[in-house]
């Protein structure tokens, strides 16, 4: 099962970073294939957006409890190590939200955890 834990702002700029932190709980400790990420905009004109992640092999072990951290860059940044989130073309700043689920290696699948609305700026 996944919960949302926390997101480290609710209004981004250019050059800063958006990060989520999701908790996860697994019986089997094999939640080890990938995790997606929508963005959903609730602007007009803005575009939505997916991403998948391939979660990193680990030691599988029952009852695993642990935190996604999951991020993305806003606008331009050299000097990231996260992707950059697409921005909302025609220079308008972009309120949207953002849903988080999960597959293990069993393929079985999360629920899906939803973020507060985040407001991107032009």
């Amino acid at each position: 099962s996944l919960s949302f834990k926390d997101v480290n702002g609710t209004v981004f700029g250019n050059g800063s970073t958006l990060i989520f932190n999701i908790d996860f709980t697994d019986k089997e400790g094999d939640i080890q294939d990938s995790i997606w990420v929508q963005k959903i905009t609730r602007t007009k004109g803005c575009t939505n957006f997916s991403d998948r992640t391939k979660i990193p092999s680990f030691q599988a072990i029952s009852n695993l409890k642990g935190t996604f951290e999951v991020g993305y860059s806003v606008g331009t940044s050299l000097n990231s190590t996260y992707p950059i989130l697409p921005g909302c073309p025609g220079n308008k700043n972009d309120t949207c939200y953002f849903k988080f689920w999960a597959r293990d290696l069993a393929k079985n699948v999360s629920d899906t955890v939803v973020s507060p609305d985040i407001i991107i700026l032009k």
